[in-house]
């Protein structure tokens, strides 16, 4: 499978190369050129970008699966959610991930959370919902930061059955 990290606004090319480097077990990890952020992109009355709107961003972009990564904050109106870490199109090709609310601790937890979060919204993109039953599972809904802090990057092993099928047909 060919993952790639579709940059959108500023974002360190540090952070992007290390995120990158802990993604390359589900396969090759491209970075692509900077993108500017989408415009008119708002929710009502909000100043976060509408997370769905990335999906203009990473439909033009390269790749089996195009994570967008960005620095601004996200909401998802449509599931009434005023701030979100990260969102997918279930079942399909892109996601993105937003790096404003992990910063404050470090750059090593940064990357971490933003990992964490990238794998969870690539396993929506191959076909995995949550996984509330299981607060260690990297598919466990991420309410806070602690939620984030406190789950595994890694799949559980019904959800790793589950990825690792879909998976297997990208690669062939």
């Amino acid at each position: 499978m060919i993952l790639t990290l579709q940059p959108v606004g500023r974002v360190d090319p540090s952070v992007l190369e290390r995120i990158g480097s802990e993604l390359a077990p589900f396969g090759e990890v491209r970075i692509a050129s900077p993108k500017p952020l989408p415009s008119r992109a708002f929710g009502l009355g909000s100043n976060r970008y509408r997370a769905a709107t990335f999906g203009r961003v990473c439909r033009s972009s390269d790749g089996d699966r195009v994570i967008a990564i960005t620095d601004v904050e996200l909401s998802d109106p449509e599931l009434g959610l005023r701030l979100v870490f990260g969102h997918a199109d279930l079942h399909g090709r892109w996601a993105v991930v937003s790096l404003s609310q992990f910063a404050g601790e470090g750059k090593d937890k940064l990357v971490e959370r933003a990992v964490k979060t990238a794998v969870h919204e690539l396993g929506h993109t191959l076909g995995l919902g949550h996984h509330d039953a299981n607060p260690q599972c990297v598919m466990f809904f991420s309410e806070k930061l602690a939620d984030t802090d406190r789950k595994s990057r890694d799949f559980c092993k019904p959800c790793a059955d589950s990825a690792n099928l879909t998976l297997s047909l990208l690669r062939t």
